[in-house]
C-alpha cells in the first residue's frame, strides 16, 4: 500500500485457510432452512418451507420436540402480537431483530403449520449452518494492488486521503485480530504549534511542525457466536480484511531489505473496519446470528460510518431469495443505504474437475447485493492471462434461475494479514523517536509514536478473498463521492469491470456461448482504477438524481473520456468495457442516463437487473455484435432504455449514425413487473439442464480449496434432478 511516512448451524461458506494444524468444517452446507416459493402446479406450501412441514407432519403429538425457525413478520408493526402468540404456543422467542422485521424463537415441532398459518407470519424458515468460503496456497505471489488496478488510484501519501479514508466496512465473519500495531493503523495529522507557528511561548518551540499520529482504524468489535470472544481464532476474518484494507506494512518493510520479495497491501489501507463476529472458532456460525449481526449494521451504520458491508460467508440455497431470511436481510441493508457485498461460492466443479453450474450460495443469490466470483492471476500482474478459478461457482442460481455472479476478481493465492492468535511474531507494541530538548525547544515536537510492523501474512485462496478486494474498492469509489447509492455502486463497478480476453476468445471461436461467458464471469474482472475514476466523474448530488438525468453532466467529458479510466493494469492495455448496456437503472450511453427500466426485445420491462450486448470484444476495444456488426472502440452502446412510463430512448442499439440494431442482440436479466425473473437463463437451459450440483452431495473441506487452491476437488457431487424443488423454473 501507500502509506504514511513515519439456530441450526449455518453453515458459514468463508472461503478460508485453515490455521495450521487446525482441522477446518465441511464446505458443503447440510442443513437447509427452507424451499422455493410456490409455483404454478405445485402442491400448496403456504408460508412455511417443505422440511418444517415435513418436521411438522412426521412429529408425534406431546413428544415434546422443538426446533429453532426465524419468523419473518407480515407487517412489523405486529411485533408485539407476533410475540404473544409464540409465547400462547409454548414457543421461547430467542431475538427480535427490528431493522429486518424477524424474529427468532424456538417453537414447538407439533405447532409449526399452525404458527404459519396466522396472519402476523409472512414467512417460517429452519435456521441453517454457514461456513467460511476459502483456499488456500503456501506461497504468495498475487500483487494485489496492481493488478487490481488500485495502484493506479492509491495516493503516495495516504494520510490526507484517496484510500477509503473514514469509510467503515462491517466484516461478518471470524473476527479481526490484528497481527501487529501497523497492519489497520490509520494516520492523521496533527500540529505541535511552535511561537512561529502561532503557539505558546513554554513548550511548544520555535517552529510549528505537523506529526503523523497513528490510530487503530478498527472501530468496533461486536460477537454474535456466544464464545464471548472477539478474538479471530480461525483467521479467515483478519485475512478478509487484510485483503480490502491491510496496510502490508510489515512485508514492505522487509521488502525494502530483501529486494523481490512480496507485498501484502490491501485495497483501501485507510478504511475503517467493524468486526462483526458471526463464525466461531471453528468457523461456523449460525443464520440467525447472521442476521442479528446485519441488524446490528444496519441500527450501527451513523454511529461507525458503515457504508460498506463484506460477507464472505453462505450457505446453500433451499428456497427462493424471496422467502430466504438471510437474503431478506441483506436487502434490508442494501435498502438502509449499505453496499453489500457477498462472495458467490467454491462451488464450481465435480469431482471429476468438471465445471459445474447453480452452486451460487445463499445470500449471493439477492439481486440486490454484489456477488464476487474469484478470479486466477496465474502469479502475473497483467491480466491477458487471467481466468475464472475452476472453485469459483456460476450461476444461474438454484430455484429462482438467476444470473450471478456480478463480476470476479482476484481470489486465488492472495496473500494478506495472519490473525494475531496464530502469528509467531505478533505485538501490539509501538516505538518512539523525536523530541529532547532540540525537538521540544526549537521544532515544537515531542516524541513521536509509531506502530511496530512485526506481524505475518498468510496466502489463502477463495471467492472468500475475491469478496473483499471488491469492497476494498467500493470503500474507494465511496470516498471520492460520498453521494453514490448501492445500486449505483453496483452499475459503476460492473459497468468497468474487464471482460477477461480468454472468454471473448472462447465467444468468438465458438468454444463457449455469451451465456456460458455471463454466468462465469458475470460483467468481468475487478478493475478498481476505472470504477474509482468513473465515480469522481459522476455528479456529487448522484443521490438526488431524478429519471432521465445524467449522472455525468460535466459538459467537457464523456464516459468514454473520463480522465484515467483505460489507464493500463500490470503494464497492458484496458478497453473499455461497452458491452454492459445497463444496470440497475443506469444506462450506459455517453453520459450514463438513470431511468426507471428496461425494455425487452419482447416488449416488456425490467426494473432491476442487467443488460449486456451479446458479442464478443476484440483486443483493439472494438466490439462484435452477435449479427456480425462491429461497433468501433469507443462508440456506447445503448438500447431499449425506459426512461419515463412509454418513452423509450431507443428501439434498438444505435452503434453509429445511421446504423440500429434491435435489441434482440441484448441479453437481459431481471425482474418482471410480475415479479417473475425476464428468462435469460431458461432461454438458454439446454446448456445447464443436466449439470446443476446438487448442493447436498458436496464434500469438500475449506481447507483443501484453502491449501490447494485450482488442485482443490470435491467428492461425491451428483447433478441436481429436474424434479427437485430446487430446480429453477420460471
Amino acid at each position: 500500500m501507500r502509506r504514511s511516512t513515519p439456530l441450526t448451524l449455518l453453515l458459514v461458506y468463508s472461503l478460508l485457510l485453515s490455521l495450521a494444524g487446525a482441522s477446518l468444517p465441511l464446505t458443503s452446507a447440510r442443513a437447509a432452512f427452507g424451499t422455493p416459493a410456490r409455483r404454478n402446479g405445485d402442491a400448496p406450501t403456504g408460508k412455511l418451507s417443505n422440511l418444517l412441514r415435513a418436521r411438522a407432519r412426521q412429529a408425534k403429538r406431546g413428544d415434546g420436540a422443538r426446533t429453532r425457525v426465524i419468523l419473518n413478520l407480515a407487517d412489523e408493526s405486529a411485533a408485539n402480537e407476533a410475540r404473544a402468540m409464540l409465547q400462547g404456543a409454548g414457543a421461547s422467542v430467542r431475538g427480535e431483530l427490528n431493522e429486518l422485521g424477524v424474529m427468532v424463537a424456538d417453537v414447538p415441532v407439533e405447532r409449526l403449520e399452525e404458527l404459519a398459518a396466522r396472519d402476523e407470519v409472512s414467512w417460517l424458515s429452519e435456521d441453517a449452518e454457514v461456513r467460511t468460503l476459502a483456499t488456500t496456497t503456501t506461497d504468495n505471489t498475487s500483487h494485489l494492488e496492481v493488478t487490481t488496478g488500485a495502484s493506479n488510484v492509491l495516493p503516495a501519501d495516504v494520510t490526507d486521503g484517496g484510500a477509503g479514508n473514514g469509510v467503515g466496512i462491517a466484516f461478518l465473519d471470524s473476527g479481526i485480530s490484528r497481527p501487529d500495531a501497523a497492519e489497520f493503523a490509520g494516520y492523521k495529522l496533527e500540529s505541535t504549534g511552535g511561537l512561529l507557528g502561532g503557539g505558546g511561548l513554554l513548550g511548544t518551540g520555535l517552529i510549528s511542525t505537523p506529526t503523523r499520529t497513528p490510530y487503530n482504524r478498527i472501530t468496533q468489535e461486536v460477537d454474535f457466536t456466544g464464545e464471548g470472544t472477539k478474538l479471530d481464532n480461525y483467521g479467515h476474518g483478519t485475512h478478509a480484511a487484510g485483503v480490502a484494507a491491510g496496510t502490508g506494512q510489515a512485508s514492505e518493510e522487509y521488502a525494502a531489505a530483501h529486494a523481490g520479495a512480496p507485498t501484502y497491501g490491501g485495497i483501501a489501507p485507510m478504511a475503517n473496519l467493524v468486526s462483526v463476529r458471526v463464525l466461531n472458532s471453528q468457523g461456523v456460525g449460525t443464520v440467525s446470528g447472521v442476521i442479528a449481526g446485519i441488524n446490528w449494521v444496519i441500527a450501527n451504520k451513523a454511529t461507525y460510518k458503515i457504508r460498506v458491508m463484506n460477507l464472505s460467508l453462505g450457505t446453500s440455497i433451499t428456497q427462493s431469495y424471496k422467502t430466504d431470511p438471510l437474503c431478506q436481510a441483506v436487502e434490508r441493508a442494501v435498502d438502509a443505504g449499505i453496499v453489500v457485498v457477498v462472495a458467490a461460492g467454491n462451488l464450481g466443479k465435480d469431482n471429476n474437475g468438471q465445471t459445474i453450474y447453480g452452486g451460487i450460495l445463499s445470500p449471493a443469490n439477492s439481486p440486490k447485493v454484489i456477488t464476487v466470483g474469484a478470479t486466477n492471476t496465474q502469479e502475473t500482474v497483467g491480466r491477458s492471462d487471467d481466468t475464472v478459478t475452476s472453485y469459483s461457482s456460476r450461476g444461474p442460481t438454484l430455484v429462482d434461475g438467476l444470473v450471478k455472479p456480478d463480476l470476479v476478481a482476484p481470489g486465488n493465492r492472495i496473500g494478506a494479514a495472519e490473525s494475531s492468535v496464530t502469528s509467531p511474531t505478533a505485538s501490539n507494541s509501538y516505538s518512539t523517536s523525536g523530541g529532547g530538548l532540540l525537538g521540544g525547544l526549537v521544532l515544537g515536537n515531542s516524541a513521536t509514536t509509531t506502530p511496530d510492523a512485526t506481524g505475518t501474512y498468510r496466502i489463502w485462496s477463495g471467492t472468500s478473498f475475491a469478496a473483499p478486494a471488491v469492497a476494498g474498492t467500493v470503500a474507494l469509489m465511496l470516498e471520492a463521492n460520498p453521494s453514490l447509492t448501492p445500486r449505483l455502486v453496483k452499475a459503476l463497478v460492473m459497468r468497468t469491470a474487464q471482460r477477461l480476453p480468454y472468454y471473448e476468445t472462447s465467444v468468438m471461436t465458438g468454444s463457449m456461448s455469451s451465456f456460458e461467458r455471463v454466468i462465469t464471469e458475470g460483467a468481468g474482472e475487478l478493475n478498481a482504477n476505472a470504477a474509482v475514476a468513473l465515480a469522481r466523474a459522476v455528479r456529487k448530488d448522484a443521490d438526488r438524481a431524478r429519471v432521465g438525468e445524467n449522472l455525468i453532466t460535466n459538459t467537457k467529458i464523456t464516459y468514454a473520456t473520463v480522465p484515467g479510466i483505460t489507464a493500463p493494469i500490470g503494464g497492458q492495455s484496458v478497453p473499455l468495457n461497452n458491452g454492459v448496456v445497463w444496470v440497475d437503472g443506469v444506462a450506459f450511453n455517453s453520459r450514463l442516463q438513470l431511468t426507471n427500466c428496461y425494455q425487452l426485445a419482447d416488449g416488456q420491462t425490467i426494473s432491476s437487473g442487467f443488460a449486456v450486448a451479446d458479442g464478443y470484444m476484440n483486443a483493439n476495444g472494438s466490439y462484435v455484435l452477435s449479427n456480425g456488426i462491429v461497433v468501433a472502440s469507443g462508440i456506447v452502446v445503448a438500447s431499449g432504455i425506459v426512461v419515463a412510463s412509454g418513452i423509450v430512448v431507443a428501439s434498438g442499439i444505435v452503434v453509429a449514425s445511421g446504423i440500429v440494431v434491435a435489441s434482440d442482440y441484448v441479453l437481459a436479466d431481471g425482474q418482471l413487473p410480475t415479479g417473475a425473473s425476464s428468462g435469460l437463463s431458461f432461454d438458454n437451459e439446454a446448456i445447464w439442464a443436466s449439470n446443476l450440483v446438487d448442493p447436498a452431495t458436496v464434500d469438500i473441506r475449506p481447507d483443501r480449496v484453502i491449501l490447494l487452491g485450482e488442485d482443490a476437488v470435491p467428492v461425491g457431487v451428483a447433478r441436481l434432478s429436474p424434479n427437485s424443488p430446487l430446480y429453477p423454473r420460471p
